[in-house]
């Protein structure tokens, strides 16, 4: 190990006055140590009063309530959020007036970040005004980009995917993923895709800062929006960092590893003058390259004087679980800090549904299980106990194709997605997203406390009558719909859109529905970061993914990294169900798990 690197536990207390980077596998007790962290700073330091607090940023929202919780009394001496939100409160919305003019910002509708959204009205609004509109030509002409279906598609889903990153100048940019400029096709069972040509995008790529500044006017920014103001009005303004800087002296950032580079520059000009910074995370557990994160962020990080630590126990798991851990990583070997021997692993042969009936078998005086799942449409299917095999999760982009003959085709879609997703965030919880979703259809009324008030009647409608609905046809959902919710959307007449409606169920379309604050006990791996669960199954769609056992990759894979995420959130036991696997593959398997036929 690097000499320069100290070991430290949970337990230990570190200089309060230097920037530091804390190197943590999982179930270290990193939340435990940055608690015990922050209360001695709180008792120690001759830096902070009434005015000057400490700030404490982590990646979820279910983290900072974690964090508040273990604060317990000194919350009020403690700014505890996300980054966005630290940078909404602290910087954009103070001074966002500071960047009105240039960004054509409106500041009195500013009221908040949300998701990224596309407004396809704002889309044909932008290409139609495009200052290379005359440059197009076909098969993406204007009118071919705004009105073809296979245009629409991979051009929403591009523009979706906008993000900001910095130029060889160090300047931020917008950018677009091309890669993601794609639709879907089918070829017999293969799904094809189909890309927009790059000059296309190119073309349009010149103008993407007007197509922003569309939905800036109306006060309407995501998560990357805030991001890219902040950083402006910092490196504009440096008198916004003398302020964070005099009522934040300390700055401490969790789960670093998910940060991406404009959130490493934010932190560093932070730190680069009185406040002191302390970050704390593990790049073993970088999982979302899709948000811009880049895992060699963390190592590379420097601010002057820096100490580094790295915390090397296992306080969660047991010895077994944690032998299994330790054949995936070679970087940092986890110390048994529960000593506690625990079953060997399990992979559970056949299929999910009876591998989770297995996995309940071996656990003892039936004990949960929690699963967790690459992808939506498998955890939204061990949610709901589905046995039937489930495959399309492109259902409810296909409701929006196949009823797109005319506006009031789409909006009746429309209205009929954002009521079932309303109805299954309300379901799990997340009453806020489910009012938005409602709100989102209220075309007519522009009082914001009456369209709140008739999205709460909706919402309250639709959830009294779930069992009405729920296991019946997409289009007795509809029929629900009109005559109770929206009466105004149009009929379904014959054709190929009522027997859509009529084909699938209400519950096929909910499972490809994002619960994006999952607390259930069936998840995708990405809701769980954080979190830790008695007994884990897995569930694999194929034998393929088992390849972090025979070449684990670390740093390089991130596929690699999900599963290891996933494993690790495990206390005691860890099942692994998978359709099935060739024999030399289970003998080899066999020297770490038992191996089941369910």
């Amino acid at each position: 190990m690097d000499n320069s690197i100290m070991e430290i536990n949970s337990d230990s207390l570190i200089p309060i006055n230097n920037h530091f980077r804390v190197s943590a596998g999982p179930g270290a007790g990193k939340t435990y140590w940055l608690v015990k962290h922050i209360k001695n700073v709180l008792r120690h330091s001759q830096r902070l009063n009434k005015t000057r607090r400490i700030a404490c940023i982590t990646y979820t929202n279910v983290a900072v309530e974690t964090l508040l919780n273990r604060l317990g009394t000194n919350v009020d001496r403690v700014e505890v959020s996300t980054l966005h939100s630290f940078l909404y409160k602290h910087i954009v919305k103070p001074y966002a007036s500071l960047l009105e003019e240039e960004y054509d910002l409106n500041v009195k509708e500013l009221d908040g970040h949300e998701d990224t959204v596309v407004h396809f009205k704002k889309v044909m609004h932008w290409i139609e005004n495009h200052t290379n509109a005359n440059q197009l030509k076909h098969p993406y002409t204007v009118n071919q980009l705004i009105k073809r279906e296979e245009n629409i598609i991979p051009l929403t889903r591009w523009l979706h995917h906008l993000n900001y990153d910095f130029n060889e100048q160090g300047n931020l940019e917008i950018i677009g993923d091309n890669k993601q400029a794609y639709r879907i096709e089918r070829n017999g069972d293969k799904e094809v895709r189909k890309y927009l040509a790059k000059g296309c995008l190119e073309i349009l790529g010149i103008d993407l800062l007007l197509y922003k500044k569309i939905y800036w006017s109306k006060g309407i920014v995501d998560h990357s929006d805030i991001l890219f103001f902040s950083y402006q009005l910092l490196k504009r303004h440096s008198f916004i960092l003398e302020v964070l800087r005099a009522k934040f002296p300390y700055l401490y950032i969790d789960e670093f590893q998910d940060t991406n580079p404009i959130q490493v520059e934010i932190v560093k000009l932070l730190g680069a003058k009185e406040t002191i910074v302390g970050i704390i995370g593990d790049e073993a557990q970088s999982i979302y390259s899709f948000q811009g994160a880049d895992p060699s962020q963390f190592a590379s990080f420097s601010l002057p004087g820096l100490l580094e630590y790295v915390m090397r126990d296992n306080r969660r798991s047991t010895d077994a679980i944690i032998d299994l851990l330790n054949v995936i990583r070679k970087d940092i070997e986890q110390n048994k800090y529960r000593n506690i021997k625990g079953d060997e692993p399990c992979i559970l042969l056949g299929e999910r549904m009876a591998a989770l009936s297995k996995a309940r078998e071996l656990c003892d005086n039936g004990e949960e299980i929690c699963s967790l799942s690459r992808d939506n449409l498998t955890s939204n299917a061990m949610r709901k106990e589905l046995y039937k095999e489930v495959v399309n999760d492109k259902l409810i982009d296909e409701l929006l194709k196949i009823d797109k003959s005319s506006n009031s085709n789409k909006y009746r879609s429309n209205v009929t997605i954002a009521c079932l997703k309303a109805v299954e965030y309300a379901r799990e919880g997340d009453m806020k997203k489910a009012i938005i979703e409602i709100e989102g259809i209220e075309r007519d009324i522009n009082d914001k406390e009456e369209r709140k008030k008739l999205a709460l009647k909706s919402l309250f409608l639709l959830l009294n009558k779930y069992g009405d609905y729920k296991d019946k046809s997409l289009y007795t959902f509809y029929l629900f719909i009109k005559s109770e919710i929206r009466p105004e959307i149009s009929k379904l007449r014959e054709g190929a859109a009522k027997t859509f409606y009529e084909r699938y169920t209400y519950e096929q379309l909910a499972l490809c529905v994002n619960i994006t604050h999952d607390n259930s006990k069936h998840r995708t791996i990405h809701k769980s970061k954080g979190d830790e669960f008695d007994n884990v199954l897995i569930v694999l769609k194929s034998s393929a993914e088992l390849d972090i056992f025979f070449n684990p990759d670390l740093k390089n894979n991130e596929e690699h990294r999900i599963s290891y995420v996933g494993l690790s959130r495990a206390r005691d036991r860890i099942f692994i169900n998978v359709p099935s696997i060739d024999e030399d593959s289970q003998n080899k398997l066999s020297r770490l798990f038992t191996v089941i036929n369910v």
